[in-house]
């Protein structure tokens, strides 16, 4: 018979985390018994028939008070399920989730393994989460180093976000680091995907992906973007969320409306990617943006900004996970990293990508074999080693 396996996490709306525990769910079932417990029954990725879905029917938009004050009885009902069904091992992924499985180890008496997966680099992410109270700011932290003291495993995915658990949250359980899974021959399926008609021959686009959220910084990359308006260069924004009106209005102002496309989400941006000439990542932190890894996999050159985390450790593996890019754009091993805020730095490293060919092909034939090392049928053995141990 094989284990029971629990992940619970907020939703599977769109997002990193969403895509890696959809991508789990669908390459797990050989090794464990998947259940899925969620706060709201919303499904956006193709998820097996097999997995048993645990619908909390919490409502996701709730105000932070409201929130926290749910969770111990949240852990109770999550802790009913997993005596009920015999769930060996509860693996949490985003704070919420984690602060319930942490409850319920704590306070509900269950007796198997609690594991929490950390997905940001939380010292940086705090800053922009919160509506920047810093009383939500404090009450996270104490949240977060509360939580992961009663897991029996912490997942990290970058080795920075390693060190800010342990460094400035006082994390002293043990934390593994598996970098982010990415399903390349499903990837590439939807990439050869006819892409839409709007692209000209004559123009070289650059692209960008994402929920439209303060920290993902895209207001950094339009304004980049309009250095380069004199230039045949058009720039696509794949996503949306709160800010849409807001960087629309700012795309307005600039004057360079005709060469900016939104196309809302899509369940397939990967023939848009395709389709494009180079990804750009222009966020204030990430934990290991799979954006990233999702462009290399289209062979797709990429310029990132050089935040905390995983940027650098996927783009320039071989230097330290400290070291920052800091005045101008640096040339990395698979891409080119930029200051993090810094409008101008990303327009030069932009222009330089438009304007140098050689760097362009350069970093277009290494990306599909950076990407896979990534693939999801190397990385989930490592979960299956956390998840089995």
């Amino acid at each position: 018979m094989k284990p029971k396996l629990l992940i619970f996490i907020n939703t599977l709306h769109f997002g990193g985390a969403e895509r890696v525990v959809s991508q789990l769910l669908n390459h797990l079932n050989d090794d464990f018994e998947l259940h899925l417990a969620l706060y709201s029954n919303i499904i956006n990725y193709s998820i097996s028939n097999k997995v048993k879905v645990f619908d909390l029917k919490e409502n996701v938009n709730a105000g932070n008070i409201t929130t926290l004050l749910r969770i111990p009885l949240i852990a109770r009902r999550l802790s009913g399920y997993c005596k009920k069904n015999n769930i060996q091992t509860s693996v949490s992924f985003l704070n919420r989730p984690c602060y319930a499985n942490a409850i319920m180890k704590k306070f509900w008496g269950y007796k198997g393994r609690t594991i929490m997966c950390e997905r940001s680099h939380q010292s940086s992410i705090l800053n922009y989460i919160g509506g920047g109270s810093s009383l939500y700011k404090l009450i996270t932290k104490k949240l977060i180093a509360f939580s992961y003291q009663q897991s029996d495993l912490v997942i990290a995915n970058s080795k920075l976000s390693k060190a800010d658990l342990q460094e400035n949250f006082g994390v002293s359980a043990p934390i593994k680091v598996i970098y982010n899974p990415i399903d390349i021959k499903a990837l590439e399926e939807k990439a050869a995907e006819m892409f839409p008609d709007f692209f000209e021959h004559d123009i070289f686009y650059f692209i960008t992906t994402g929920n439209f959220r303060v920290e993902k910084n895209f207001s950094l990359l339009i304004k980049a973007f309009s250095h380069l308006k004199q230039l045949p260069v058009k720039l696509i924004f794949v996503g949306g969320g709160a800010l849409e009106t807001e960087l629309k209005n700012q795309v307005q102002q600039l004057g360079i409306a005709e060469k900016v496309i939104f196309t809302g989400f899509k369940k397939n941006p990967f023939k848009y990617m395709n389709g494009s000439d180079c990804f750009v990542l222009s966020s204030l932190t990430e934990g290991f943006p799979n954006v990233l890894l999702e462009a290399l996999a289209c062979g797709k050159p990429v310029i990132s900004t050089d935040c905390k985390s995983g940027p650098r450790e996927l783009l320039a593996p071989n230097t330290s996970i400290e070291q920052q890019a800091t005045n101008d754009y640096e040339i990395a091993d698979y891409g080119l990293l930029t200051p993090a805020n810094n409008a101008l730095a990303l327009a030069k490293a932009m222009k330089r990508m438009y304007e140098d060919k050689f760097l362009q092909k350069s970093f277009a034939s290494k990306a599909k074999a950076r990407a896979a090392a990534f693939d999801v049928n190397i990385i989930k053995e490592y979960f299956i080693e956390a998840f089995s141990a």
